[in-house]
């Protein structure tokens, strides 16, 4: 729905290839991976400790680590709603085009162990990398790398500019950071990592990914695999995201076959309290209003499992645009492609997103950098930043109000959930 189809993989060094005797043998390596895996998703038990196997047996099994050394590459496809994997379309699973949009890659470089770090530790306030190589140091014992089209549509380095994006997710607060507020290398991820801790289990997990066994057959987009589980909220994870959202993408806001979706699924006559609600941003007030609507609906929906299949899989809606949509993302792509203004981020809307426009309660205002207040329905183009107390959590971030009210229940509207763990129920296979 974003636009790009991911594929993601890992390469640990040769050691971890090599029996005891130094000969490459793959179950060996396959042992090592899965103890890797065990160690990133929590769940190694009573392997906590121990060592890895053949010629990595001098590495201990590091709870929430990566060995030095391992190397992570993610591609980005362009989406063809049309591959599906089993046709000469394309040999990619899960509506992945053959044509690669951007490249990124991990290598770690240190050992570091995030459990040994602490916020605040020697933060910094510059990029280190290279332009002409296409490196930043993550500042967490990890080189980033990222390549991306030129005008012509061949690959080139990114400089350090384009990648601070990177930065924004696989960051740590040790030296070389952008800033030590950039601390999601030791909270949301494991390790700088998104991938191997959300890994599903077993087989299915080591496989291309196919975002949730893709189908595609006479027209009708399916999902085959079943929602994966949350472990420590005891539901979908899907769910859970509808249940502490209003808008579903990567920008808080809905995207439209989402918006169509809904509007057909959550219905009275369908047995709902009411129809899907329009937002409403003819004032502050309707429009907090309506997204408090939107969201009772949803976790309605939610709460009647509306967003699954009898067999428990998601609703192709919810994860597969359609061919037009996909189209027409593509299309708006290549504008920052011929123009190169990556910098000032890689998506171009076909209108602008409702939550990049200020709808605050009076009191409530978002401030600009010279703390005047946005005007109602202003779109929001900077924010004013927190310079005074070097000790404060925000220094050299926003300190504007969020609206984010941490202490309201859930039942209450409350839409914070620090509690949140980016682990999948996993069984203990060895």
């Amino acid at each position: 729905m974003s636009g790009s189809v991911s594929g993601i993989y890992i390469r640990l060094p040769q050691k971890f290839m090599q029996n005891a005797n130094g000969q490459f043998d793959l179950p060996t390596y396959a042992k090592n991976l899965n103890l890797l895996e065990k160690a990133i998703t929590d769940t190694l038990g009573d392997l906590a400790g121990t060592r890895y196997s053949g010629m990595a047996s001098d590495e201990k099994i590091v709870r929430g680590a990566y060995p030095k050394g391992t190397e992570i590459a993610h591609p980005l496809h362009y989406v063809d709603m049309e591959a599906d994997g089993k046709s000469a379309v394309s040999a990619f699973p899960g509506t992945r085009a053959q044509r690669v949009k951007e490249i990124r890659y991990m290598y770690k470089y240190d050992h570091y162990n995030p459990m040994d770090a602490r916020p605040g530790d020697e933060g910094g306030n510059n990029i280190f990398g290279n332009d002409q190589q296409g490196w930043v140091d993550n500042g967490a014992g990890w080189y980033l790398a990222g390549y991306i089209e030129d005008t012509q549509g061949e690959l080139r380095p990114q400089n350090r500019e384009e990648m601070a994006q990177c930065l924004g997710c696989h960051s740590g607060f040790t030296t070389n950071t952008l800033q030590p507020t950039l601390t999601s290398g030791t909270g949301n991820t494991v390790d700088s990592t998104w991938a191997l801790p959300r890994k599903l289990t077993g087989d299915t997990g080591w496989q291309e990914m196919n975002y949730l066994g893709f189908s595609r057959t006479n027209n009708i987009t399916l999902s085959t695999q079943p929602e994966p589980q949350n472990r420590h909220a005891n539901m979908g994870e899907f769910g859970l995201l509808l249940n502490y959202v209003v808008g579903a993408s990567l920008y808080g806001d809905m995207p439209e076959p989402l918006e169509q979706g809904f509007s057909q699924a959550i219905t009275q006559a369908n047995g709902y309290s009411q129809n899907w609600p329009a937002l409403n941003v003819s004032s502050a007030s309707a429009f907090e209003q309506s997204s408090a609507a939107r969201q009772t609906s949803l976790r309605e929906y939610v709460s009647q499992k509306g967003y699954l299949n009898a067999d428990g899989t998601l609703k192709a809606f919810l994860l597969y645009p359609n061919q037009a949509y996909a189209l027409e993302s593509a299309a708006r792509y290549r504008q920052v492609v011929v123009t190169q203004r990556y910098r000032f981020g890689k998506d171009v809307f076909a209108q602008t997103p409702l939550t990049y426009k200020h709808y605050r309660l009076p009191g409530q205002e978002a401030l600009k950098i010279d703390s005047t207040p946005y005007a109602f329905g202003e779109v929001i183009t900077e924010r004013s930043v927190q310079l005074t107390d070097p000790a404060r959590f925000d220094y050299q971030a926003g300190d504007s109000v969020t609206g984010i009210e941490e202490l309201l229940p859930f039942k209450d509207g409350g839409t914070y959930f620090p509690e949140y763990v980016p682990y999948l129920t996993h069984t203990q296979s060895q």
